[in-house]
């Protein structure tokens, strides 16, 4: 049976039934969940290794130990830094470490 309203002739196979709506545009892919990059899980490593120094120094710092209370400050304080300086980027890091960027 042939539609005789259907401009290009479609054979209609169910008489009565709505016609299927138009194909919707395209939009936007749907987003994946997006993974830390390298720098990200590097700082977070580096977090994690600040935090355990400074567990270790507070064990120091009870024990009376200043030697390794020191020693850990400095691993706790250089890995804080260090992640500081990942999370900047590259043209942040000049203004982590204190001075001007300079204009190229």
């Amino acid at each position: 049976m042939r539609s005789t309203t259907a401009s290009q002739g479609q054979l209609i196979l169910f008489p009565g039934a709505a016609a299927a709506p138009p194909p919707a545009a395209p939009g936007p892919a749907p987003r994946r969940r997006s993974r830390p990059g390298p720098a990200a899980r590097k700082a977070a490593q580096l977090d994690r290794l600040a935090q355990a120094a400074e567990r270790e120094l507070a064990e120091a710092w009870r024990a009376g130990d200043m030697i390794a209370a020191r020693d850990a400050h400095e691993r706790a304080r250089g890995a804080r830094r260090a992640a500081e300086l990942l999370r900047a980027g590259p043209r942040g890091v000049a203004a982590v470490i204190g001075g001007e960027p300079e204009a190229a």
